[in-house]
Formats: C-alpha cells, sequence, structure tokens
C-alpha cells in the first residue's frame, strides 16, 4: 500500500473517530427498565394539584424506581425537590438533561408538602396538603408516580409522587 493511501485511512479514520465522540458526548445509553405499573397504584386525583401540569409531557402513567435520596429542598410552588441517585437498572429515566441539569439525578416531586411562596400556584394547593412521606437524605427508597419529561426544564422527572417508601 502506498504511504499516500495510508495516510488517508488513518486520516478519515480519525475524522469518523472525532465525529462519534462528538456525536455521543454526554449521552445515556438506555436500559430498558421503563416498567409499567397497574393505574390502580397511582392516585391520578393529584394531577389536579400540579402547577403548571400543561409543561409535563406523560411518558408513563406510574411507575416505581428505587435509589438513594441525595438531596431535598423546598420549592416556591409548594413541592419538594428531591434530586435521587437511581440504581443500577433504571438508567433509562435519565436523559441529557437530568445528566448536564440535575448532576445525573432523577428529580422526584411530592406535590404541595411546603407553604405555597409564589402567587401564581397558590391554587394549586389551596386547602390540600399531599400525605406522602418525606425520607432522609441518604435513605434507600422505593419512589412510585407518574414519569414525565419537564418540557420546561428539560430532565425527566417522577411528578406527581404517589408514594415514597423506606427498602
Amino acid at each position: 500500500m502506498r504511504r499516500g493511501n495510508l495516510f488517508l485511512i488513518i486520516f478519515f479514520a480519525l475524522l469518523l473517530g472525532i465525529f462519534l465522540l462528538y456525536h455521543f458526548r454526554g449521552r445515556v445509553f438506555h436500559s430498558t427498565r421503563l416498567a409499567s405499573l397497574p393505574a390502580g397504584q397511582c392516585d391520578a386525583s393529584i394531577w389536579s394539584h400540579v402547577y403548571h401540569s400543561y409543561r409535563l409531557q406523560v411518558l408513563n402513567p406510574c411507575t416505581s424506581v428505587t435509589g438513594t435520596i441525595y438531596s431535598i429542598r423546598p420549592e416556591a410552588d409548594g413541592d419538594d425537590h428531591i434530586d435521587v441517585t437511581l440504581d443500577p437498572g433504571y438508567e433509562s429515566f435519565l436523559n441529557n438533561g437530568n445528566v448536564t441539569g440535575q448532576h445525573g439525578k432523577l428529580v422526584v416531586e411530592p406535590v404541595c408538602q411546603n407553604p405555597v411562596t409564589q402567587a401564581d400556584a397558590a391554587a394549586s394547593c389551596s386547602a390540600y396538603q399531599q400525605n406522602v412521606f418525606i425520607p432522609q437524605v441518604g435513605d434507600h427508597v422505593r419512589i412510585t408516580g407518574a414519569f414525565v419529561l419537564d418540557q420546561d426544564h428539560g430532565w425527566q422527572e417522577i411528578h406527581p409522587v404517589t408514594s415514597i417508601e423506606i427498602m
């Protein structure tokens, strides 16, 4: 083989490698653990207390995940924002938005847990407080609820949450 042809082959192989690295950077390769649960295991009535529910695209109306609570913080709309480090096998619940915007964590939001301080969210929690167990940071839990894409933020969530239980 001539030296020029060898150079071209190496050059194009490098270009292909650079393209593939660029194209797949930050991608999460998913497992297939998106199991649906019977609808009765999720409380659909909670949806009436979700602030701006139109921003949430339902990917699975009722599912469960397991993982470890990484952080918990109250939000102005009355919800708790809980970040969860998922157990192995639940990677399909994360997208690039979770990786870049939530440090690789799944967002979980029990609704109406705290006083609402955001005026336009007050109606969602008016005369309602969801009765769901809120764990501690570090607890290993099973979370059940609707699996959604938050179209405003670009990450995936369990929102609203029907239940959280210690494993």
